[in-house]
């Protein structure tokens, strides 16, 4: 069971064995190796010569790595070397440089006033755009007076028709007013008459009383509904004109409202105060972009002045410095740097010194199995020639 429940371990513990290995640890010696075995012996030759290809390469890549920074190094005594009023001139130039830097990011990472979409639209109609808001302006105005106009005509009629209104119902009740006198008036004279013709009565003076108040009665009456017939057609009259002039302002509104709609659809606007709002943004970022502008062309001929200058003092890499202002501004931002650079080439040298020993011992590995075993001598003698003219990893590989 223990032999089984090795070979069927969980994902688990294999991963907790993984956790457990020493990466850092040195490599395993021939020591460990049956170097009786002829094939093991060239096996592990051509991992000794395997490894001193690896160190080589990364020799070549540290050499030149170490290289830069020693030459950087350089640079930096160069420039602390240079003299009092020719170092102040060259700091000037790196604290312009500096700054127009800070302007050129502070836009890069400024939120734009408006896409470049929006921005392109606007330029496009920039020539005519001040006339089209005149324009779209003086058309908004005439709209909100035409539509005061409407409405007061509108109010005016409504009050002309109730008073129309008024009037028919006033003549009509003159009219009724009379009919009832005059039956009155009918009823009352039968009246007398019977009085009269029954009674023997004297009903002269009634005959007129009644017809003096029916007389007067009806020119009241008569007097009232022609005063509310003329006054109706004089009504009818104001009514028919304000009617011509509600259709007069119409014809105006809908044809002010026509205009407004194609400006609103040419210009993709909702009226002319969000277009006014679209051209100040404009205005503004047409301003931030002729700022930068003008800032990148300064950057970029201070850019050349500082290398000009850092070349004048065999500076190595002058281009370097265009990055690197503060430190050509601030002793203490050269003396970080510095710290940083020595950091950086003693680990160079540490892992310099790592691939040379690792290629020395490949090299001493392989001499003391040629010592021990001349017999492999000539197989170990081939392989290191393929390895000299450069195509040893591929004769290993075919073997393989």
């Amino acid at each position: 069971m223990g032999f089984l429940s090795n070979l069927f371990k969980k994902k688990t513990e294999y991963y907790d064995d993984y956790e457990l290995v020493d990466w850092e640890a040195e490599p395993n010696s021939k020591k460990e190796l049956d170097m009786k075995d002829p094939l093991s012996r060239e096996a592990y030759v051509r991992e000794c010569l395997d490894e001193m290809r690896v160190a080589s390469e990364e020799m070549d890549k540290l050499t030149n790595e170490y290289a830069v920074v020693t030459s950087y190094l350089t640079d930096m005594e160069e420039i602390e070397a240079i003299p009092g009023k020719e170092k102040k001139e060259l700091e000037n130039i790196a604290k312009h440089l500096h700054d127009l830097r800070k302007n050129h990011d502070a836009y890069v990472l400024k939120e734009n006033v408006m896409t470049t979409k929006e921005y392109n639209k606007i330029e496009a109609m920039e020539d005519d755009i001040v006339e089209t808001l005149r324009k779209i302006d003086e058309e908004e105005n005439y709209r909100d007076l035409v539509k005061r106009d409407m409405s007061r005509v509108s109010k005016e009629r409504k009050s002309y028709d109730f008073r129309k209104q008024e009037l028919s119902v006033d003549i009509e009740n003159s009219r009724g007013i009379a009919v009832i006198i005059m039956a009155a008036a009918a009823v009352l004279t039968l009246l007398l008459f019977f009085l009269q013709m029954l009674l023997d009565m004297d009903v002269k003076l009634g005959y007129y009383i009644t017809i003096g108040l029916v007389a007067v009665a009806l020119t009241y009456i008569y007097v009232k509904y022609m005063d509310g017939v003329s006054e109706k057609k004089k009504v009818d009259r104001t009514i028919n004109e304000l009617i011509l002039l509600e259709n007069k302002v119409k014809i105006r509104y809908i044809n002010n409202k026509n205009l407004l709609d194609y400006y609103y659809l040419k210009y993709d606007i909702e009226s002319g105060k969000e277009l006014r709002k679209a051209y100040d943004r404009f205005l503004i970022e047409r301003e931030d972009r002729r700022k930068y502008e003008t800032n990148e062309a300064v950057y970029l001929e201070e850019m050349a002045h500082l290398v000009k200058n850092l070349r004048k003092y065999r500076i190595t890499d002058p281009d370097i410095w265009i990055h690197q202002t503060e430190a050509l501004i601030d002793p203490r931002e050269m003396v970080e740097i510095r710290h940083k650079l020595i950091g950086r080439r003693q680990k160079l040298r540490k892992q310099m010194e790592y691939n040379q020993t690792i290629a020395a011992e490949a090299s001493d590995e392989i001499k003391e199995i040629m010592g021990k075993y001349p017999e492999s001598r000539n197989a170990i003698m081939a392989m290191i020639d393929a390895f000299e003219r450069g195509d040893y990893s591929k004769n290993s590989e075919d073997k393989e």
